[in-house]
């Protein structure tokens, strides 16, 4: 968790640090400190990276008879039927 230190000075498990310096801390360790000095620090937002889009494929599904089976591929077709259109 990113925070910018509101203290004169507070020790931290990564060394000792001043008014106004900004910090990444455990979020743990952020708590229990502001359990005892509940304005040693101002948390800052975190920088969110723009997520990358999700690459979806459409799902083919196999195609069948009237009566359940699966339908085969006609070889002499230019298309394949043996596969639904999506």
């Amino acid at each position: 968790m990113k925070v910018l230190v509101k203290d004169r000075s507070i020790s931290t498990s990564q060394g000792i640090f001043r008014n106004g310096d900004e910090v990444e801390l455990p979020d743990a360790e952020v708590k229990k400190i502001m359990v005892m000095k509940p304005s040693a620090f101002e948390i800052l937002k975190a920088e969110t990276k723009p997520k990358a889009a999700k690459k979806t494929t459409a799902k083919k599904k196999r195609a069948r008879n009237k009566d359940g089976t699966l339908k085969a591929d006609d070889p002499s077709t230019p298309e394949n039927e043996a596969w639904e259109d999506g």
